[in-house]
């Protein structure tokens, strides 16, 4: 099970959230364990065939995907910072909005009240 999920995964095949799913891992350090110690022994050959290799090869996949991998989660976190940051500048301007319009609301009435009083005569 451990050598078809890693197969799948440097091969493209799965993506490891994906590969997490079908084999039922809960941790991904589980299968990221399971590229490190396998991934040397996998051999993708031109047939679309993979087998074991019989020597051992420093992991090239597993080291690129975990950069990959990280650049992506710390590129999401700067834009969830961003949102975040949009979020609270919207809901200032909101704020603003609403005591201008209360503002503008209560200079009508005033407005209005001055023209009644004008146009009423004394009496």
């Amino acid at each position: 099970m451990q050598i078809e999920a890693v197969k799948a995964i440097v091969s493209g095949e799965l993506l490891l959230e994906e590969a997490m799913k079908k084999y039922d891992v809960k941790d991904k350090r589980t299968i990221l364990s399971w590229m490190k110690a396998l991934s040397p022994l996998i051999e993708h050959d031109a047939g679309c065939r993979d087998t074991i290799k019989e020597e051992i090869e420093p992991p090239p996949y597993v080291h690129e995907y975990v950069v990959k991998e990280n650049q992506l989660l710390k590129r999401v976190i700067v834009l969830q910072d961003q949102l975040r940051e949009l979020e609270e500048k919207n809901a200032q301007i909101q704020a603003h909005r609403n005591l201008l319009i209360d503002k503008v609301t209560r200079l009508e009435l005033k407005l209005q009240t001055r023209e009644n009083r004008e146009a009423t005569p004394d009496v």
